[in-house]
């Protein structure tokens, strides 16, 4: 009897349990593919948030059930709406609603998954554009052979799902069952209180950027946000109430996040402080040297190269003596920084020595092919990864070019996408040594030197064991692990200085070493879960933008914050034999997280390391000095405080403005007129 209750009990109320039971399933598969990618549960590489505790968990579990059933629901009143007109009934029918729900989502995740993958390390898509990268059409390239074996495998399972419901059609007790008994107004009232409830949950999800950071990486919230922004977006303006960011003017299709704020025009397109102030671009200081030879230069860059590298010690011996030796010899940069904790916009910063695309500077290789300078490129990484090589001159004619793509077949892991291909410390070093001895060195050389060493996961397969005994498998890198992770990472470091002994070898033994500027810089630092968080390109912070910079020359003398902006002049005013003095204390270096249009977070730090945080999420500043974090109309109303924060939002809406001008003038030239008049 009791069983024949639950029986009859489960029956009258089949639609809200068949779609219980689908979206059960799918929340199964959904969030261990989220995990697997993400890390959700546990925290990983790139990751800012994750959810570890129990009442984290069961919130966020709950929230996803909620977007869940509400997207199943509608799907499902449709299709039983559908059947109810067309007089069809029986178990057939939320048989067919649960085969089309689950093989509709798993083709999707499968795909969505399978995409995601080609871009390994790069986790979302945000932080797949500022590194640089990421093309879908190659995506589904490389993964054509996985893709076809999953369309083969989803093949399968369509096949039975249909005999499966050709056997319920054909089976008497199916087709006659429970025929009398009526199904009840559940379900309706259901799907109608969670659509009441669902945009104030929603509303509130758009404010907390804990539960959005998960919540948005789930297709059914996504689908929802999407859907009742866009029916909230009424000016037509591309944003609404109910998704993120918010659109501060509801009412005024001028008025949007990311708008551009016009100079002048007295309307505050971005919502941000007031009508954007023009302050024109500084004067490029190199335009003011004449170009000519010099010394020679050699610029290796460092990949992921924290600033405290220096000092780190494992087990008793200095993680980076070579670079050591070369600082105390030379000039060691104390507080210089990546402009965006990015490797792609960190070494166009380094090469075209600014932020934005503009002509206003010159760009290095330009500048020292100009004057004279022979040039070779010699990188572990695939340098076309964002259009690095195009955009930098490194393809310039007669530059000697190398990189990971060009000796692909060397590559350290069996990956061939751009984000992931490099190459081993001992090949880059090997292709120095090639290309050293086939030089002119009569003629100023100017040598670009990329190495790979402390990419994630720190290690490869043959990588030199310096420091410690095993690398940590990166099946094993969470947050419970950062001691071995730490270790692992030190290590890829002091492999790194290995590469830069080989290179100042190479120098000493042609006695070129006090003839060569030699500077050694980091593109980005990383966070090593110090912060509760490993990666970098989420915080302006110093784990993560704080980078070593050291010269060979003893002659230089700062004392100011240095951008990577700064360091092609000081290298060529090294090589040059001019002052190269910085004693500005007060100087900023702007940084920034996400794309410049619409950032996550802006900053200033200065020398000492003093800075000042803006996120845009909130509208919220921090001053590192006071470690308090306020509404940016607060800091605006602190008499001591108000020009550091005008000085931040200015830059950047300036920074946006002469990018927008400079690419509409060389895009339309006749719009140049339109510039100047506003």
């Amino acid at each position: 009897m009791p069983l024949l209750k639950i029986e009859e009990f489960i029956w009258r109320h089949r639609r809200p349990f068949v779609v219980l039971f689908s979206v059960v399933i799918v929340q199964f598969f959904e969030l261990a593919l989220l995990h697997v990618k993400y890390d959700i549960f546990t925290g990983g590489f790139l990751q800012p948030h994750s959810y570890r505790t129990l009442p984290e968990r069961a919130i966020f579990l709950l929230l996803t059930l909620w977007y869940d059933f509400f997207l199943c629901g509608i799907l499902a009143s449709l299709w039983f709406y559908t059947a109810d007109r067309l007089n069809k009934f029986g178990i057939i029918i939320y048989y067919g609603f649960t085969v089309i729900v689950l093989l509709a989502m798993g083709i999707w995740l499968g795909l969505k998954f399978k995409v995601l993958s080609y871009f390994n390390d790069t986790i979302n898509y945000q932080i797949i554009r500022n590194l640089g990268g990421g093309s879908l059409r190659e995506g589904l390239l490389y993964a054509s052979n996985e893709i076809a074996l999953f369309v083969g495998i989803m093949a399968v399972i369509i096949i039975v799902f249909i005999a499966i419901a050709r056997l319920l059609t054909n089976h008497e007790f199916v087709r006659d069952y429970h025929q009398q008994s009526t199904e009840t107004k559940t379900f309706k009232r259901l799907l109608i209180t969670l659509g009441v409830i669902t945009p104030f949950l929603t509303y509130f999800i758009s404010e907390n950027h804990f539960l959005r950071y998960g919540l948005q990486k789930k297709t059914s919230y996504h689908l929802v946000s999407s859907v009742l922004d866009t029916l909230t977006d009424f000016d037509g303006d591309g944003y609404g109430l109910l998704g993120y960011p918010k659109d501060p003017a509801l009412f005024d299709a001028q008025i949007y996040p990311g708008a551009m704020d016009i100079p002048g025009n007295r309307i505050d397109e971005d919502g941000i402080m007031g009508d954007a102030v023009l302050m024109p671009l500084k004067p490029d200081p190199l335009r003011a040297i004449e170009p000519r030879a010099g010394k020679h230069i050699v610029l290796i860059v460092l990949e992921t190269a924290r600033f405290d590298l220096l000092e780190q010690q494992i087990n008793g011996r200095y993680v980076a003596p070579v670079i050591r030796e070369i600082a105390r010899t030379g000039t060691s940069i104390e507080y210089a920084y990546s402009h965006t904790g990015y490797t792609t916009t960190s070494l166009m910063a380094i090469f075209n020595r600014e932020l934005i695309n503009h002509d206003h500077r010159h760009r290095l290789i330009d500048y020292l092919q100009k004057s004279g300078y022979g040039i070779s490129i010699i990188s572990g990484q695939d340098e076309s990864f964002g259009d690095i090589a195009k955009n930098t001159g490194m393809t310039n004619s007669g530059v000697y070019y190398f990189d990971a793509r060009t000796a692909i077949k060397d590559r350290v892991f069996p990956s061939k996408d751009p984000g992931s291909l490099r190459l081993s410390e001992e090949r880059v070093v090997a292709q120095f040594q090639q290309r050293f001895n086939e030089l002119d060195l009569d003629k100023p050389q100017f040598i670009y030197i990329n190495f790979q060493a402390a990419h994630f996961p720190y290690s490869h397969p043959n990588m030199q064991k310096i420091l410690i005994d095993d690398f940590i498998p990166r099946s094993e890198i969470r947050a419970e692990n950062r001691e071995r992770v730490a270790e692992t990472y030190w290590n890829a470091i002091a492999n790194a200085d290995w590469a830069v002994g080989q290179v100042v070898e190479a120098l000493k033994r042609y006695d070129l070493y006090d003839q060569t500027t030699l500077v050694i810089l980091g593109d980005h630092g990383e966070s090593l879960f110090e912060d509760g968080f490993l990666g970098h390109g989420h915080a302006i912070n110093d784990a993560q933008t704080h980078i070593p910079l050291v010269f060979n020359d003893p002659n230089i003398e700062v004392r100011e914050a240095i951008g990577q902006v700064d360091v092609a002049e000081m290298a060529i005013r090294s090589a040059f034999g001019l002052p190269n003095q910085r004693l500005d204390q007060e100087k900023t270096v702007f940084q920034l997280v996400g794309n410049l249009k619409l950032p996550a977070l802006i900053g200033h730090v200065k020398y000492g390391g003093d800075r000042i945080v803006f996120d845009f999420r909130s509208e919220q500043a921090f001053l590192s000095e006071l470690q308090q974090w306020k509404p940016y109309q607060d800091w605006l109303k602190d008499p001591q405080q108000k020009e550091r924060m005008t000085h931040i939002i200015r830059e950047w809406e300036n920074l946006k403005w002469h990018e927008f001008e400079y690419r509409q003038r060389t895009k339309f030239p006749s719009a140049q007129v339109y510039m100047h008049q506003h």
